[in-house]
């Protein structure tokens, strides 16, 4: 904490407002909440022996030592503030969303902690009443509306309504069926229906007997077990032969120009896709006669060198018009003068 000492010099002016030397000169709700953010400190912090001995200043002096405006020369208008206004765009969108600060505050009530709830509560009519909040059209917190307590007749009709939705239904009867002439017995087709059982056939195992050696097959044995023979289709008999058709037929210009051989290029000749005469224009594109669009986009462009000044040594009117303040003048003067 300051003493008297910091507050008042000889070599300077008395301070007016000094700070207070001892807590209890605060406001009495202050002090409350100061309270109770130091209980709640002592509740959440864990001391330990080497943090605490560390924590201990080495040389304990005031944090804010006030200073005075004698050496300044200019009048010093003081803006304390609570008397600070906030109409600037920057400190407009500063300003917490109104949503996050809702959820912020449903989450203090919840952990009981009235301080924050307090500063959640100063924060949440700053950004109600901020620019944004009014074009979102945000709308302030209403107190719910309590329920009214039924009365005995309700309460009974409520009571008597649960008895009959509590009860369990019970399923209808189904109708007795209708004999009629030539039925089918209903015993007869629920065994009928029935899935039949499948038994699995264990074969036994294969072992070479006498009579395997000694058996001889018959002729239809023979038959059966002799390989078909298919005629191969795919297979050309005569492949020296050619087709009558095709010897009778006519090539077109087309297939002639296809079935000559490729050109190879040696190596000391020149490209082979250069024409003979790369400077001779064809007669279509002398013939052509241009539109006018074609005309207008022809035409070069127009353009205006603004990086280069025509005359350099030439001075702006703006320049010529323009009033120094007293503070460019006092910062033209040369040093020493």
């Amino acid at each position: 904490m300051l003493t008297m000492k910091d507050s008042y010099r000889a070599d300077c002016c008395p301070i007016q407002d000094p700070i207070p030397q001892n807590v209890t000169g605060f406001v009495s709700d202050i002090s409350k909440e100061l309270q109770k953010l130091c209980r709640r400190h002592e509740r959440m912090f864990v001391k330990r022996r080497r943090l605490m001995e560390m924590a201990v200043p080495r040389v304990r002096v005031g944090r804010f030592v006030p200073k005075c405006a004698c050496p300044f020369t200019k009048s010093i208008e003081m803006v304390y503030p609570c008397q600070a206004e906030t109409h600037t765009r920057t400190e407009q969108l500063a300003l917490p969303t109104v949503r996050r600060l809702l959820f912020r505050r449903r989450a203090a009530i919840l952990a009981g902690d009235e301080i924050g709830e307090s500063i959640l509560n100063r924060l949440l009519r700053y950004s109600y009443m901020s620019l944004y909040s009014r074009l979102a059209n945000s709308q302030p917190l209403k107190k719910p509306k309590k329920k009214k307590k039924k009365t005995e007749k309700q309460l009974a009709k409520q009571e008597k309504y649960i008895e009959k939705l509590a009860k369990p239904r019970v399923p209808p009867k189904p109708p007795k069926p209708e004999k009629k002439a030539g039925e089918v017995d209903e015993a007869r087709l629920k065994s009928l229906s029935s899935p039949r059982a499948f038994v699995e056939e264990v074969k036994p195992k294969w072992e070479l007997t006498p009579e395997l050696k000694n058996f001889k097959a018959s002729k239809r044995l023979k038959v059966i077990a002799a390989p078909i023979q298919r005629e191969n289709v795919h297979i050309n008999e005569n492949p020296e032969k050619v087709n009558p058709t095709a010897l009778r037929y006519k090539p077109s210009a087309r297939i002639k120009e296809m079935a000559e051989p490729l050109r190879t290029r040696e190596a000391n000749q020149g490209l082979t896709d250069v024409k003979e005469n790369p400077f001779a224009i064809s007669p279509n594109a002398l013939k052509y006669k241009p539109s006018s669009r074609i005309k207008e986009l022809a035409e070069p462009k127009e353009f205006e060198n603004t990086h280069i000044r025509e005359n350099p040594f030439a001075i702006s009117p703006a320049a010529l018009k323009a009033k120094a303040s007293p503070r460019l003048i006092e910062l033209a003067k040369p040093k020493g003068g």
